[in-house]
């Protein structure tokens, strides 16, 4: 059954207000009315004209119906259409029908993780909360032998004409029930169902990535009058790390190295994403800014890892002892560098001012 897009059977916006929705549907109605409009095809035009506006103009039944237009999802297309189809048959035939179970709201949040949490997988334990049976009346509504009378309003047939082509609606106060519970159940207010935290542990598999998409089937909220319960989706969020950087599957880092490292070369330990020590051959001469790539020691993947590429950087130090500063001086002397102030040099200056 292809999803339906009641928004171009009313023409309007996908995010038309209550009022335009209502303007809509007046003049489609009139327009399309089977006792002003000839056409063999307008009772079903009409028909579908109501069924459109029965679900947009009710918020709970308009988000319910835009959840599954933007997932496309056909499963949960037919069985929301079933409970639909079912009412509005009851209301046009005259006859009112019990309603059906009803599956839960499916439920999307997101989840944090580490890099390491996501490339190596891990188990997570989520807090959330969701709509679950009423644990006094068992999902029932009420407490103990229901006590139903007939609604005032609609005078028990579970419907009201109204609307300027007298269309009959379900009834607001009784739901289309026809009739009202007076021992209400007062914790869950005759829903049946109330709002609780919920705990559930997830897996989450090696090489979960940015945007991932994870499903706990069954852990929405609870289907009402016993309808299967929906789904948990968890949309993954990778934390920044304090080391690395993750580009695609790469991992980029920044390491710092000393002058006579990058002048004479050697080796040196990094650690991975794992937490191991990898030895690197640094090359002689490196210079600040040059890249070092190491295949296959990036981000975990089920399609293979990807590479950890790491950029060198001079570290100068900031406090240096006296004999590290005279090296450094003559150092200076042998590249001739004669812009460098050496300890002779500050000492010289020094006394010259002292005795001027």
């Amino acid at each position: 059954m292809p999803v339906k897009d009641y928004y171009r059977i009313l023409q309007v916006e996908r995010s038309a207000s209550k009022e335009e929705i209502k303007k809509a549907y007046r003049r489609l109605a009139k327009e399309w009315h089977p006792d002003v409009n000839p056409s063999p095809s307008a009772k079903e035009r009409f028909r579908e004209i109501n069924e459109a506006y029965h679900i947009l103009s009710d918020e709970e039944k308009r988000r319910e119906y835009d959840q599954i237009l933007h997932s496309g999802d056909e499963k949960k297309y037919r069985d929301f259409m079933e409970y639909i189809q079912d009412f509005l048959e009851g209301i046009w035939q005259g006859v009112r029908r019990p309603p059906k179970p009803k599956r839960g709201q499916d439920i999307r949040l997101k989840i944090e993780l580490t890099l390491e949490e996501a490339g190596f997988g891990t188990e997570k334990e989520i807090e959330y909360e969701r709509w679950t049976d009423c644990p006094d009346c068992q999902g029932m509504g009420y407490i103990g032998e229901v006590e139903k009378v007939t609604c005032h309003a609609c005078e028990g047939t579970g419907r009201r004409v109204s609307g300027i082509f007298n269309f009959p609606r379900p009834c607001s106060l009784c739901k289309g029930r026809g009739y009202i519970i007076k021992n209400q159940c007062p914790t869950c207010g005759g829903r049946g169902r109330v709002a609780r935290k919920n705990r559930v542990k997830v897996s989450i598999p090696p090489g979960t990535d940015e945007g991932d998409v994870l499903k706990v089937s069954g852990f929405g909220h609870k289907g009402e009058r016993g309808g299967e319960a929906g789904d948990l989706y968890l949309r993954v969020s990778l934390k920044p790390h304090e080391v690395f950087k993750k580009v695609g599957k790469d991992l980029h880092l920044e390491k710092f190295i000393s002058f006579p490292m990058a002048v004479l070369g050697g080796t040196l330990k990094v650690k991975g994403l794992d937490g191991k020590d990898v030895e690197v051959f640094l090359q002689p001469g490196t210079e600040c800014g040059s890249t070092k790539t190491l295949l296959g020691m990036g981000y975990p993947s089920s399609t293979g890892a990807g590479n950890l590429i790491i950029t060198f950087r001079i570290q100068v130090p900031k406090d240096i002892s006296g004999s590290l500063r005279s090296l450094l001086g003559k150092l200076a002397k042998e590249l001739k560098d004669e812009g460098i102030q050496t300890n002779e040099g500050i000492v010289s200056k020094l006394i010259s001012t002292l005795r001027k």
